[in-house]
């Protein structure tokens, strides 16, 4: 076997007077590292932008609501980082000819902090000075309401009093700040103070929000409050879950996609060590009646494909990388040098990446899986040549 390996990598290296195959072979070579340069890239930027939506959406709503427990038992909780009084209505703001729905949290301005992302992306204003009568709202959302901060707005909020009748309460609130999470909840999410809201709807929140150390706990925690009765729970997952394995799933497509240059490339490696196969006929046909197993002759050319598949992946990683990291520079660039913008109309203003070790580990792996795999045939074709007939004819 160690024979069989040498002399495959010995016919890796030896240069052929056929140039034909030496150009397939190189374009296995460079199809296979342009794959792999390709899925670095494209799936650091997909884990980029589900690492961005998620702190950017799950950042600023409440990981996990619960009503029935009270503040202490919730703070000895394991996993949880902090707990708040909360109350969450869906309400109407008018301001003149312009109205939104939008969902209005009431929180404890001075906790918000370690609550939320949200006073730390305020483009105006400060959550902490949410006082009586005062609200927060999306900087988008001001816009479209025609609203500077300062200005009054109009707070409807419906109530349902019993089976017959829906009652409306009216609130003018003056906007003290504005936020901008560059995500959705910056057109649909509006802050007012608990004790306001408390007061709007005529009774006292009895539930809180809390703030987890690991968000992707949180269904298997609600579950777990949940299993008493007395307990009411529910997490972001009810709201978002589809939402990011949406995310997931255009991440798996698109890594599918891809590996199907890889798979062009592979191709190539079995047009070239198949026509390798046929010039060394000879060679092959000597060293069978040299005593060479089918088993060794085997061992030549998978050796040879995985050099060219091994060189590819590693030519594709070097280029990879980089790339992958550097992204957000390079597409800068090119769009300064040709005065565009990719990212025009989107909640992003750069593109995100997000290299992750184990995605490049498998990248790795299944590329070079599908090049051993292209060696089966032209190796099994090799093995399969008779000494006798072949060189009968030399």
């Amino acid at each position: 076997m160690l024979t069989a390996a040498f002399i495959g990598l010995r016919y890796s290296r030896a240069r052929t007077e056929n140039r034909f195959l030496s150009f397939i072979t190189w374009v296995s070579l460079l199809g296979l590292a342009l794959g792999v340069v390709a899925l670095i890239v494209v799936v650091s930027v997909m884990n980029g932008f589900d690492t961005e939506l998620k702190r950017r959406i799950l950042g600023a709503v409440p990981h996990v609501v619960v009503e029935g427990l009270s503040r202490e038992e919730l703070e000895a909780v394991p996993g949880v980082q902090s707990v708040s009084r909360f109350s969450s209505q869906s309400v109407l703001l008018v301001n003149g000819s312009a109205s939104e729905l939008v969902t209005l949290y009431g929180v404890e301005p001075g906790n918000e902090h370690t609550m939320s992302i949200i006073p730390n992306h305020m483009t105006y204003g400060a959550v902490k000075d949410l006082g009586k009568g005062d609200i927060v709202l999306g900087e988008p959302l001001a816009y479209r309401l025609s609203l500077m901060p300062g200005d009054r707005v109009t707070v409807l909020v419906p109530l349902v009093k019993d089976t017959w009748k829906l009652d409306t309460r009216v609130i003018n609130a003056t906007l003290i700040g504005t936020f901008k999470l560059d995500s959705e909840l910056d057109y649909h999410l509006s802050l007012m103070d608990l004790t306001t809201l408390e007061e709007m709807l005529g009774e006292k929140a009895s539930t809180y929000r809390l703030r987890l150390n690991d968000i992707f706990v949180a269904p298997s925690l609600t579950e777990g409050l949940t299993d008493n009765s007395k307990v009411a729970a529910s997490d972001w997952s009810a709201d978002y879950g589809d939402f990011f394995r949406t995310v997931k799933m255009e991440k798996v497509m698109m890594f599918l996609l891809l590996m199907l240059v890889v798979g062009i490339a592979a191709f190539s490696i079995v047009s070239s060590l198949s026509m390798l196969v046929k010039e060394k006929q000879f060679d092959i046909a000597v060293l069978r009646t040299c005593g060479m197993s089918s088993r060794e002759v085997t061992m030549i050319f998978v050796v040879q494909g995985a050099v060219i598949g091994i060189c590819g992946i590693f030519l594709g990683a070097f280029c990879g990388l980089p790339l992958a990291y550097y992204v957000t520079e390079v597409v800068g660039a090119i769009e300064s040098l040709f005065g565009v913008s990719m990212l025009a109309g989107t909640y992003f203003d750069s593109i995100p990446s997000d290299v992750r070790f184990g995605d490049v580990v498998v990248i790795l792996l299944v590329s070079l899986f599908i090049s051993l795999v292209a060696t089966i045939y032209p190796a099994y074709r090799a093995a399969s040549v008779n000494p006798a007939k072949v060189l009968r004819y030399e």
